[in-house]
């Protein structure tokens, strides 16, 4: 039924009188409180009688009543609002961050080509994109282009550490003897990638090492003379997945999924140089189960010999992962073995040597139920094969989705 326009707007003058009250009542006298309500009983009586004139003084006098109740109060500038809004966001963001959703930067490539860590390419600069090119790149693939040059005759470089940029982006800070210093997007690994190995090698007169933490090493051995390019190419940017931090509260987790989890009391990634705080990973086997990698079938290939003749030898297809004596089948796992998409297999190797096998403690009790972990680049992953099992408490929640970079061909749930 139609509802005169007066007598609606007396009705929410009635309710919002109401809502000053629970809202102020830290702050309003008890005398305060009697007469705004007082004046709210008035303008019921007043709509419910029909009579428009006495309502709107009514109305007039709930809302003075409400006006004065707090004479040393001061509303809020837009100002003082605005900085409001913007602090219970930051409040609201830090919650969901530290107990349901967390972007977590792939630092390595031990994930890929399931995901990608930070990693490095030679390239000239003359062969460099245009500046619009390189700086779309840069948005859609998370690509920045480094130089690093020496500028002192017979300097020598003596340190390169990695540091964190606005908590997600890494950085890589080159210091000279002479004490100057470069600043590059990347992390240590991309930047042993990207160094000019050939230069190198030929002015030390020594080849540089394929393990990329020696190599770094070996560079600052070197006295340099001016102009010397240290390394020229591009980085590309870890992915930025977001882990689910609430689920396993709930849920026990599912063998075959990618998995976030701390490093704390794994004794030999903290011995490691670089240890880091947390580690993603393919989830393989869960408490209680007997995990085993056996190998493959065998075929035989033919190769040539140093003297020129054919020879011929029987070789193992990569490892099959075996859970309690049957063949594990989750989709993860398969499309590892499967060498499909630059997938390589998985590698018997340490504590899954060829006729080992592990058997994980249960102990649910305790928080120490163990966990096997691996990544799905077998043959470039520090994983429990070599530092061991992840207990139950280590556990941060399954990598759920790539946020960046968008030209990855990773971004959306990860599988």
């Amino acid at each position: 039924m139609f509802t005169p326009k007066w007598k609606n707007e007396a009705k929410h003058l009635y309710k919002g009188a109401k809502k000053f009250i629970h809202y102020k009542r830290d702050l309003l006298a008890p005398d305060r409180i009697d007469e705004i309500e007082s004046r709210r009983v008035d303008l019921q009586k007043a709509w419910k009688s029909g009579n428009k004139e006495e309502s709107k003084e009514a109305g007039k006098q709930l809302q003075a009543s409400c006006e004065q109740a707090l004479p040393r109060y001061k509303a809020p500038g837009a100002v003082a609002e605005n900085v409001e809004v913007l602090f219970v966001a930051i409040v609201v963001a830090l919650g969901l961050r530290a107990y349901y959703l967390q972007p977590f930067r792939i630092p390595t490539g031990s994930m890929r080509p399931t995901l990608n860590g930070i990693i490095g390419h030679i390239e000239s600069k003359d062969k460099w994109p245009a500046l619009p090119v390189r700086l779309m790149q840069e948005a859609t693939h998370g690509r920045s282009y480094l130089s690093v040059t020496n500028e002192t005759e017979g300097d020598r470089i003596v340190s390169i550490t990695q540091a964190q940029q606005f908590h997600f982006f890494s950085r890589v800070v080159i210091t000279f003897a002479s004490g100057k210093t470069q600043n590059v997007a990347g992390s240590q690994t991309a930047f042993a990638e990207a160094i000019n190995k050939q230069a190198f090698e030929k002015l030390s007169g020594m080849p540089l090492s394929d393990n990329l933490n020696q190599r770094l090493l070996q560079i600052t051995q070197v006295n340099l003379p001016a102009g010397f390019i240290v390394a020229e190419g591009y980085t590309e940017t870890g992915d930025l997945v977001l882990v689910d931090k609430f689920s396993y509260h709930f849920r026990t987790p599912s063998a075959g999924e990618v998995f976030v989890f701390d490093t704390r009391e794994i004794k030999q990634i903290q011995a490691g140089e670089n240890p880091g705080s947390h580690y993603i990973k393919r989830l393989i086997a869960t408490p209680g189960q007997k995990i085993e990698l056996r190998e493959g079938s065998r075929r035989t290939i033919s190769y040539q010999k140093q003297n020129g003749q054919i020879g011929v030898m029987e070789v193992a297809d990569q490892a099959l992962v075996y859970i309690n004596g049957e063949k594990m089948k989750a989709p993860g796992v398969l499309r590892v073995e499967s060498e499909d998409g630059n997938f390589r297999g998985y590698q018997a190797t340490a504590r899954l040597a060829p006729g080992r096998y592990v058997r994980l403690a249960d102990k649910p009790s305790t928080g120490k139920s163990e966990y096997w972990a691996q990544g799905d680049n077998s043959y470039n992953s520090s994983d429990s094969r070599m530092w061991g099992t992840v207990k139950e408490f280590n556990l941060v929640g399954p990598a759920m989705f790539t946020l960046w970079p968008f030209g990855s061909g990773h971004w959306g749930f990860i599988k």
